[in-house]
């Protein structure tokens, strides 16, 4: 496949793990290029199975997924990830330094690269106060890094990629409040000019999504912004407006 400009469809896709159970049924959903969109929906609802379809880590039972036009079935996997940027729940870090870490996004990417993409991420000042800077080792898995600071490398990693497309799975889910701010920020610069998926529980990952989808029990429940699903009290309201009520009573203001 070649360079894409990041738009997506799923054409009436179902999809079971095991025959015969289905735990997506017949979405059908565009994504335009440029646009964040938010996943959301209870726990099993389908959010992480509809986006590891769009990246291929599956194959749809029913229906088909373009990407630019093209179905995915028809590219190979390979020209096909190029086009894709995954910072997942649980990011993985293998044994080398920082920077090899980081570089993995972009092999060829010089030193300076790699710094200009740790700044972005806003891991740059705490990579420079280790002991050997860039040329820190980390452990297998980043063992001997936070949870938030693995996942900012991870960011920076994704970032000096520049994909055309980017995947964010439950990415602040395991990171303070000091932590989630900044890597709020760096993914707000991140999604500029790109396409979004985000998967997400916390409220503010997703209240400036320029579209939220409702998935409940496989299905698309609602689609709209924000303000929009809030209005309609549904599934939606039930899951972050209830919840939620003063912080939203706060953002209303």
């Amino acid at each position: 496949i070649p360079a894409v400009k990041g738009n997506i469809k799923f054409h009436h896709v179902s999809f079971s793990y095991e025959p015969d159970i289905e735990v997506l049924h017949d979405i059908d959903l565009t994504v335009n290029p440029g646009e964040t969109v938010a996943i959301v929906g209870r726990t099993g609802a389908g959010k992480s199975s509809l986006v590891n379809l769009g990246a291929r880590f599956y194959e749809v039972d029913k229906g088909e997924i373009t990407m630019d036009g093209y179905d995915v079935r028809s590219v190979t996997q390979q020209s096909l990830r190029r086009q894709i940027g995954i910072v997942p729940q649980d990011p993985f870090l293998f044994s080398g330094s920082v920077e090899d870490n980081i570089r993995y996004g972009r092999l060829e990417a010089s030193r300076q690269e790699v710094i200009e993409a740790a700044k972005t991420a806003g891991v740059h000042d705490f990579i420079t106060n280790l002991e050997h800077g860039y040329d820190t080792p980390v452990g297998e898995r980043g063992g001997n890094l936070s949870a938030g600071q693995r996942q900012l490398v991870c960011l920076a990693r994704t970032i000096l990629a520049n994909p055309p497309i980017l995947i964010l799975d439950e990415a602040t889910s395991n990171v303070d409040t000091n932590m989630e701010r900044i890597m709020q920020e760096s993914l707000y610069r991140l999604a500029q000019g790109r396409t979004c998926l985000i998967i997400a529980h916390r409220l503010s990952t997703v209240t400036n999504a320029d579209r939220i989808v409702a998935l409940e029990e496989g299905r698309i429940a609602e689609i709209g912004s924000h303000q929009e699903l809030l209005s309609k009290q549904g599934l939606y309201y039930q899951m972050f407006g209830a919840l939620n009520a003063p912080h939203q009573k706060q953002l209303n203001n």
